[in-house]
């Protein structure tokens, strides 16, 4: 690896992606540093021709998918019940909802549009690269992104639920 300096600048970028793997804002930190620790081990193989930031997305996504376990599921699952009860307070300001529906929704796709939308949208990553990263063909990105924005849409404009067969009690 060229300095270790070099990371700094993508720091945000390889949490962003590694909350976009975990779902969860500790799992994404404990994620980037168990990544870290793996490049740095493997500064070696960085070819200093190529763009860092491909390749440690790379790095991120490995450890991710090789660290998968019950454990996290469940400690995800956890999280996920947590964010449910949180959810009944609307922000103050609109533009927070906003945000909050986005993630929500972002949330609920599953991993392979997510990331995808991820890499290509707020990355900036070319279909190229993306399809590198993810070890997939540059056609399938393409239609990973493109499901993913039409269900993303469709779950925005989607109304909320609401509660059907609940009857109010008057004391």
């Amino acid at each position: 690896m060229r300095s270790r300096l070099d990371i700094v600048p993508h720091l945000d970028d390889l949490w962003r992606y590694a909350r976009v793997l975990t779902r969860t804002d500790n799992d994404a930190e404990d994620l980037v540093q168990e990544a870290l620790t793996r490049a740095l081990s493997a500064s070696k193989t960085y070819d200093e021709s190529r763009p860092i930031l491909p390749w440690l997305i790379g790095i991120v996504r490995n450890t991710h998918l090789t660290g998968l376990s019950q454990q996290n599921a469940e400690r995800r699952k956890s999280v996920h019940l947590t964010e449910i009860a949180q959810t009944s307070e609307m922000p103050a300001q609109e533009h927070s909802a906003e945000l909050s529906l986005v993630q929500r929704a972002m949330e609920q796709l599953p991993t392979e549009f997510s990331e995808v939308l991820h890499l290509v949208g707020v990355l900036g990553f070319a279909y190229a690269d993306a399809a590198k990263v993810l070890g997939i063909p540059t056609g399938t990105v393409m239609s990973r992104l493109s499901r993913a924005r039409v269900a993303l849409k469709q779950s925005l404009e989607m109304p909320p639920p609401r509660m059907v067969g609940l009857r109010v009690v008057r004391g």
